[in-house]
């Protein structure tokens, strides 16, 4: 790998970072849907909070990677774009809502699929200049989807380290945004 790949490469890490912590998240959704076990309320809504931003992260990484490396050299926008991408955002906050009082089985697959999309749709109209700033971000939600999924599996390491790149990757986003004279939104 060369230097200069060094961000698409980093876009890749943490995309399958956010994944592990969607996987987390699908995993204990659908053990529980399954019968194995009894949990908490908080308990399967901080699986389906971090399966969410993980998803996000997942694949909004993806995008981030593809614009980086040249394989996506464009913005994809359309007319009503904001207004679409906060429906799918609404629609898997309900899904994430149904899966946590139901844990049924079409619930989590509509959540996902939501959520997968969401990362997609909002990294799809995002300039590949601004791609560190938005690479930074999904670092930060990856950090904070690592340490819902770390309460979710009860080890305090992963909370711990979550919260500290969630933190890290916050300040990061926030300082290289300034210095770029971009606002994060």
């Amino acid at each position: 790998v060369a230097m200069t790949d060094m961000p698409q490469m980093v876009a890749l890490f943490n995309g399958m970072g956010g994944g592990s912590a969607a996987a987390i998240g699908a995993v204990e959704l659908l053990r529980l849907n399954g019968g194995a076990g009894e949990a908490s309320a908080l308990h399967i809504a901080l699986a389906v909070v971090g399966a969410l931003i993980g998803a996000v992260s997942l694949t909004g990484s993806i995008i981030a990677w593809a614009k980086l490396d040249g394989r996506m050299d464009k913005r994809y926008t359309f007319p009503g774009q904001q207004w679409f991408n906060a429906l799918v955002f609404i629609a898997a906050i309900g899904f994430g809502i149904a899966a946590i009082f139901t844990l049924s089985t079409p619930m989590i697959v509509g959540f996902f699929a939501c959520a997968l999309a969401v990362g997609i749709l909002m990294t799809l109209p995002i300039g590949g200049a601004d791609m560190p700033v938005v690479i930074s971000l999904y670092n930060a939600l990856t950090g904070l989807a690592v340490a819902f999924e770390g309460y979710v599996l009860g080890i305090e390491a992963l909370i711990i380290a979550g919260m500290v790149v969630g933190a890290a990757g916050t300040m990061l986003t926030q300082l290289m945004a300034k210095a770029m004279n971009r606002p994060i939104s």
